[in-house]
């Protein structure tokens, strides 16, 4: 594959993760780079999307608009003058929507664990195990050391969670595959849940981030996310690697 049929691909499916296209992008540094833009920009756009609604007062509006014309022709002046102050209240109300989402990053932080989990839902179905080497070298690619055991890996990657790379694990459980993000650059005061029709888990805080534990409904995982933490040393907040996408092509498989 070259990088014309590389891009072409990419600019239909982002996320592709065609055995051809991924490969292209491990020996190509530019093409790379490209992908992590189109990548970031894809996540963007989702979360504009998905967080547009219009006002709540849209319905009261029109339906006033409505009333006002039929009183007849002679008051069309001010159906007029009301049909068009609902449209600049819609108007600066859409603007102001897409603004704040686009600022706040487009999704809950929760929320963007799951669309990932669903996104990447193949990588719950790996065998593995990883070696020990490749874990730690996913790590070091944002300047972590991995130190401590965190027992059997099924799946490690290095992957794009909303604006930022971070690191995808996937561990065995009881119930079912667990995945953990390391994710560089989101802070969280406090732990937050995470949980959907068939996953449930939590994020846990730490000076660097957050790191997410999730499984299956059922599965425990009371103190893996803190287990986790202790386990990988991370550059400091303010050393320019935490949230940083790393030189080089994504590492995107086993």
């Amino acid at each position: 594959m070259n990088c014309l049929d590389f891009r072409r691909r990419l600019l239909e499916d982002p996320f592709n993760n065609d055995a051809e296209a991924l490969a292209h992008e491990e020996q190509c540094t530019q093409c790379a780079a490209y992908a992590r833009e189109q990548r970031a920009l894809e996540t963007r756009l989702r979360g504009v999307l998905s967080e547009i609604s219009p006002p709540a007062e849209l319905a009261d509006n029109i339906q006033l608009a409505v009333k006002l014309d039929q009183r007849g022709r002679s008051r069309r002046q001010v159906w007029y003058a009301t049909a068009a102050s609902v449209l600049l209240i819609v108007g600066a109300t859409l603007a102001s929507l897409v603004t704040e989402s686009w600022e706040r990053g487009n999704m809950a932080l929760a929320q963007s664990v799951l669309n990932h989990i669903d996104d990447e839902a193949h990588h719950l179905r790996e065998a593995g195990p990883v070696s020990p080497q490749r874990v730690k070298f996913v790590f070091a690619r944002f300047g972590a050391h991995l130190h401590g055991d965190i027992g059997q890996v099924n799946f490690a990657a290095e992957c794009l969670m909303r604006k930022r790379n971070g690191v995808h694990l996937v561990l065995p459980g009881a119930r079912g595959p667990v995945t953990a993000f390391f994710m560089p650059g989101e802070h969280t005061d406090q732990p937050l849940p995470v949980n959907s029709e068939r996953f449930e888990g939590h994020i846990v805080p730490t000076h660097w981030g957050s790191i997410a534990v999730v499984g299956e409904h059922g599965e425990s995982l009371a103190g893996l996310g803190q287990q986790l933490a202790a386990a990988v040393e991370w550059p400091a907040p303010d050393s320019g690697l935490v949230g940083s996408i790393p030189a080089g092509p994504l590492v995107a498989q086993q």
